[in-house]
């Protein structure tokens, strides 16, 4: 009887499919409708992106295999308490580039393998005490490009082992103290945010380890508030990377970089000695009460009213209010921030235009209308919102923009028109933009960008024109624009010249070419080039190769340009570029042998050519040692040959032939 009890308990667990192992196949099978599923050693990589997913509950995996979630593109718009408790072996989660607006507490439950959380590219406005509840392991969190103003003092009080936070592109006015107090932070991106200050005590005292630190594009006050920042960066390790604090008020120093700033102009009002005192304390000090009154008695008395008040204001957790008796439009809501300014809500409210919202509240500062389905964009929509800084048009149907639609919206400093169905760029489209700083065109179908489209926005630092149809960019796309950052992944690029497109991108800072069917052949070794001579922060990710075959799949950087290009070394354009070059001083003669020395090591290995430059020499002086020879031995023949001509003359025998000879003839 235990016999046949313990048969059919056997066979009950492997009909299990919760006790039993699945196959890949099986997995396969669950995700081919909906997404698309790919293995990786003991990993599955799961591509759901842009599949119109709306709720995290059609997403079905199996529990048994760690697997990567691509969810980028959807149309997620809330996260609520267990959504992911069906995917408990995630160590990855992409959610960018949705409308995801909120995450209750909870959403995160059972992830406690995750490593990687992306929610980048959405409409969070705040985060919240235990939002990332669950997420003990979490060791990259990347929230860039939200609208995050607020973020609650134990937000990440239990991120134990967050290394990287990527907060950049926010509207940020406030980091509350201790913020990052058990957090063991090695990079943080703030940039682009509504910063002015960040004390030493709360805030600089608890991210000692930190490796990389970029703090541009804030609205920093260079005042006595600012010194403690200022010393703190002064004493960090010379090996630590730390964007540069540019000051944007008060008026007299703004533009100028905090580093080169002396104390005295920071803060005129305080004592010298008192300027130099905390320069050796402040990297001293930890979070005692003594060391803490030590450094009140130092910073308190130098802080004015003015300064002091919007700080007491921004310390609370709920700065964003509701307009009481002030209009708004009516499928919209609309809040206020001290810096941020008004921010109109209108995000999936299923607008068809803009003119069904009347008019706005009085100087509006931002407008979101992401997750519509407007289509047009017309001329006279926007002749309202001249006072925007920031527009979202998001994730609309939007196939046509009417030219001149964003004329009067001369203080525009962001633009999103991600997601939409645009499929050509010319000049006209964005004429008025001269402050715009910030372009979102991802994930449209462009294929055409005509010549001179961004030359009407000579501040334009960010551009992304990835995942598109771009197969091309015309000559001189980006001169004159001073763009620190450009996406390009996700296109058609099978080439990308250098000349005039590439090489006029001079203050870039950050470039992304990934995921284009790259043809590595000759007409990639300037690109090769190129990309070698970028800092290894500039290039994100790695280009492969495309095509031809043999050469399907490797990285461009590391293949040698013979490879790329068979019988370059051979080729007769150095002699031809040599013959063009008119020699007419020592200047122009050592300018040419530069160049042909310059070609010379980019085409052949620099120790391949240092050794053939030995050979050469040994060849040349051994050449030279047997010409030496050579010359010496004939005169010595010579020398020897007159020798024997004298003594021949001179000699007895000779003597008496030439009577003999000379009776002979007389005779005949």
């Amino acid at each position: 009887m235990k016999l046949w009890i313990f048969i059919l308990y056997s066979v009950v667990i492997a009909s299990d499919p919760f006790h039993s192992q699945p196959s890949f196949s099986s997995i396969r099978g669950s995700c081919q409708s909906l997404c698309s599923c790919e293995q990786k050693d003991d990993t599955m990589i799961i591509n759901c992106e842009e599949r119109g997913i709306k709720m995290i509950s059609e997403i079905n995996v199996p529990p048994s295999r760690p697997f990567h979630l691509n969810l980028l593109n959807n149309g997620l718009t809330m996260l609520h308490v267990n959504d992911f408790a069906g995917l408990v072996s995630a160590i990855s989660l992409h959610l960018g580039f949705n409308n995801i607006a909120n995450i209750e507490p909870g959403a995160f439950n059972g992830l406690s393998l995750l490593k990687q959380l992306h929610i980048n590219h959405n409409s969070l406005e705040t985060l919240k005490e235990d939002m990332f509840n669950g997420l003990e392991n979490l060791e990259f969190l990347q929230a860039d490009n939200n609208f995050i103003t607020v973020i609650e003092a134990s937000a990440f009080s239990k991120l134990n082992r967050l290394k990287v936070l990527i907060l950049n592109d926010n509207a940020i006015e406030y980091l509350p103290p201790n913020i990052f107090r058990f957090v063991p932070l090695t990079h943080l991106d703030l940039r682009g945010n509504q910063l002015q200050t960040l004390p030493y005590v709360g805030f600089l005292e608890h991210i000692g380890r930190i490796l990389d630190l970029q703090l541009e594009d804030n609205k920093w006050a260079c005042n006595c508030d600012l010194l403690q920042l200022k010393i703190w960066l002064e004493n960090m390790p010379s090996q630590s990377i730390i964007g540069d604090v540019v000051c944007d008020s008060p008026p007299v120093i703004k533009g100028s970089i905090l580093s080169r700033l002396k104390k005295e102009s920071l803060c005129p009002t305080r004592p010298a000695n008192e300027l130099e005192d905390p320069s050796g304390s402040l990297p001293l000090v930890v979070t005692t009460s003594t060391s803490d009154s030590h450094l009140s008695t130092k910073v308190i008395p130098i802080l004015k009213a003015p300064t002091k008040e919007p700080s007491l204001v921004l310390h609370t957790s709920k700065p964003a209010t509701e307009f009481p008796g002030i209009y708004c439009p009516i499928p919209c809501h609309c809040t206020s921030h001290m810096l941020s300014g008004v921010l109109v809500h209108c995000q999936e409210r299923n607008i068809e235009s803009l003119s069904d919202l009347g008019p706005p509240p009085p100087n509006p500062k931002k407008l979101i209308l992401a997750g519509n389905i407007i289509q047009t964009l017309l001329k006279s929509d926007l002749v309202d919102y001249a006072s925007l800084e920031m527009l979202h048009l998001g994730n609309n149907r939007i196939e046509i923009l009417e030219e001149g639609s964003f004329t009067n919206l001369t203080r525009l400093q962001k633009l999103y028109l991600n997601g939409n169905h645009l499929t050509k760029l010319s000049q006209n489209l964005f004429l008025g933009l001269q402050h715009l700083e910030y372009l979102y065109l991802e994930y449209n179908a462009i294929k055409e960008v005509l010549p001179g489209t961004f030359n009407v926005m000579p501040k334009l630092k960010v551009l992304y024109l990835n995942n598109n149809l771009l197969q091309a960019l015309p000559p001189h796309i980006f001169s004159g624009v001073p763009l620190t950052r450009l996406n390009l992944k996700t296109n058609q690029f099978s080439h990308l010249p250098v000349s005039n497109v590439l090489d006029e991108l001079d203050m870039l800072v950050q470039i992304e070419l990934e995921d284009n069917p790259w043809d590595c052949t000759c007409d990639s070794v300037a690109l090769q080039k190129w990309i070698q001579k970028l800092s290894k922060n500039t290039m994100m990710g790695d280009i492969f190769c495309k095509s031809p075959g043999h050469l399907a799949k490797k990285e461009l950087k590391s293949l040698n340009s013979e490879v790329l290009c068979p019988g370059l070394i051979n080729s007769p354009a150095l002699p031809t570029h040599a013959s063009f070059v008119v020699v007419t001083t020592s200047t122009s003669i050592s300018n040419t042998a530069d160049t042909i020395l310059r070609s010379l090591t980019d085409a052949v290995p620099l120790s391949v050519l240092i050794l053939g430059l030995l050979i050469v020499f040994i060849t040349i002086v051994f050449c030279a040692a047997g010409i030496v020879v050579l010359v010496l031995h004939r005169r010595r023949r010579c020398k020897k040959k007159q020798v024997d001509d004298q003594m021949r003359d001179s000699s007895p025998v000779h003597l008496q032939y030439m009577p003999y000879n000379n009776m002979s003839a007389v005779r005949t």
